[in-house]
């Protein structure tokens, strides 16, 4: 067993960003805060699906170059090689959390 709380895990941008609560070899994840206008940029995983789960504001999610409002309690999952980011366009803090699961 694992266990870890958040607070005790820095950002991956000083006062932003994910937080990987696990990195194990065939999986990792954690949770993110974007701050308003903080974007994380779109990109890609070749052997990852990742799972994201919108835990408090309104994003816009990026996929493949398409733009889709994202609410409270959404999931998305994206496959190996699909493009995706997230922008925080409000004026609220966004939260989710994440989980990429490497694919063989």
């Amino acid at each position: 067993m694992k266990m870890i709380n958040e607070k005790n895990v820095p950002f991956k941008y000083e006062k932003s960003g994910p937080k990987y609560l696990f990195k194990e070899e065939n999986f990792s994840g954690g949770v993110a805060y974007l701050n308003p206008g903080d974007e994380i940029k779109e990109h890609s995983h070749i052997d990852e699906a990742e799972v994201f789960y919108f835990i408090k504001g309104t994003p816009q999610f990026l996929i493949d170059g398409k733009i889709i409002e994202v609410k409270e309690g959404d999931g998305i999952i994206v496959f190996p090689e699909e493009k995706h980011g997230v922008k925080n366009n409000t004026s609220e803090i966004i939260k989710l959390t994440f989980l990429k699961i490497k694919q063989k």
